[in-house]
């Protein structure tokens, strides 16, 4: 049986999540990604963090972090699923935020074009290479700048996102085969309290 291009796309993106079987998953969606439902998936997470995690601290963090990864989806995912209805859009992505004994961990995938997959892979490096402190820096820079044309928002989401998780970023963009496309897989890392 010959898997058709969909059924190939995700197949690249679920495995793209290190869950392991000591890893407790307080949510998995794989899906359309719109404002309304990262709203309804940002209360599950919620009433999730305040029932396990005390910090209020990691709970605002990590909370920052998951809208902010789901607003790239909404903004940046690219593929044939891509819905439109008036004045909203819908993008296909997957979420997954799960913890163990010492982390909890915010992940993402989605499907990028060749100028995105670029971009993000500069972007990110340059992150990775930074102090928290030079992060802040920038992020606050950010906020008083104007965004790039490239951007569909204020152009300070990876910024929010590496200055507040506790290790840096990780990424991978695997190029799918006969197409323009790379599924991105981004992940946060935060330490419990």
């Amino acid at each position: 049986m010959k898997m058709n291009d969909i059924q190939v796309k995700e197949a690249v993106l679920m495995p793209l999540f290190g869950l392991s079987r000591h890893s407790d998953v307080a949510l998995f969606y794989t899906g359309y990604f719109s404002q309304q439902n990262i709203i309804a998936m940002g209360e599950v997470i919620r009433v999730w963090l305040d029932k396990h995690e005390s910090s209020s601290a990691i709970r605002r963090r990590l909370f920052s972090v998951f809208v902010e990864m789901g607003q790239n989806i909404v903004r940046y995912s690219s593929d044939e699923r891509y819905l439109c209805t008036g004045q909203e859009e819908l993008r296909f992505g997957s979420l997954c935020l799960h913890t163990d004994h010492r982390h909890y961990y915010l992940e993402t995938a989605n499907l990028v074009g060749e100028e995105e997959s670029s971009l993000l892979q500069t972007n990110l490096e340059v992150l990775r290479t930074m102090t928290q402190d030079e992060i802040k820096q920038a992020w606050k820079q950010g906020l008083r700048s104007e965004a790039p044309p490239t951007s569909k928002g204020a152009n300070i989401g990876l910024l929010t996102m590496a200055r507040d998780t506790s290790e840096p970023l990780e990424y991978r963009l695997h190029p799918l085969a006969a197409s323009p496309l790379s599924a991105f897989h981004l992940k946060a890392t935060f330490c419990h309290d």
